[in-house]
């Protein structure tokens, strides 16, 4: 599957690739709604530069753009886009996390690591996977956050409380949350809604439908996933599938 995701990715048809530390997008802009995603976001222009319409009726205009997790946007392009979401403690974004000074506001890229990313986006699937591979971490995880994060991984469905999880780590449940959220840029509840969400990718992957794939992630019905994943991407499922998109799952 990867030689088709990667032939049409040169070609301009859209791919949408997840691998077990990060996930992304390629191709044009989908017509995407305000939106704000589970984890940090980080948005490349292949082509011009982009708009980046936010929640206080600002436009940035841009060739890169990070946006913090939960941070409602919009990126409008007339030509090819990239995104990629990297999860808690990746390597990836957390200098560029580090770069945007801890506000919760969507910020432009540094001007070297922009050319540096774009040029890997032009790339392909491949061009930043080989970046990310060289890339090192610039903060270690709390080994205790790590493991909740690992846990959350391994099984989305399992509903654990933050309590229960706090109780785990040996913290306080308002220490837990609050430490939670400082290593991972995002909340408890929402980084479990971000697991649940590959697992529906991986579903699709499989060829199931929508309503096995919101059964097996843990969704009470299809339509509360589907309002979940408009909330998150700012389209619905159907319409993502409905443009052609190349599933990548590995």
């Amino acid at each position: 599957m990867t030689g088709v995701a990667l032939s049409q990715t040169c070609a301009g048809a859209p791919v949408l690739w997840m691998r077990p530390w990060h996930a992304g997008y390629i191709g044009p802009d989908l017509g995407v709604g305000m939106h704000a995603t589970s984890i940090a976001c980080l948005g490349l222009s292949l082509d011009e530069p982009f708009a980046v319409d936010t929640a206080e009726d600002e436009t940035i205009v841009a060739r890169s753009i990070f946006v913090p997790a939960r941070v409602p946007h919009r990126i409008v392009s007339e030509g090819r886009i990239a995104l990629l979401f990297t999860e808690p403690g990746s390597a990836a974004i957390a200098g560029i996390a580090g770069g945007s000074g801890g506000r919760a506001r969507p910020a432009v890229v540094d001007p070297s690591a922009e050319a540096v990313l774009i040029t890997a986006a032009r790339a392909g699937v491949a061009g930043l996977e080989r970046l990310m591979s060289v890339s090192q971490p610039s903060y270690p995880i709390d080994p205790r956050i790590g493991a909740i994060v690992r846990d959350i991984r391994a099984d989305p469905t399992m509903h654990i409380r933050a309590e229960l999880a706090a109780n785990a780590a040996g913290m306080s449940e308002f220490h837990f949350l609050r430490m939670f959220a400082a290593h991972t840029g995002t909340t408890f509840r929402r980084y479990r809604q971000w697991a649940r969400l590959r697992m529906v990718f991986a579903s699709l992957d499989a060829g199931h439908d929508l309503t096995r794939c919101a059964a097996d992630a843990g969704f009470a019905s299809p339509s509360h996933l589907s309002e979940t994943f408009r909330r998150t991407f700012g389209l619905s499922l159907t319409a993502l599938l409905s443009a052609s998109v190349t599933l990548d799952i590995r």
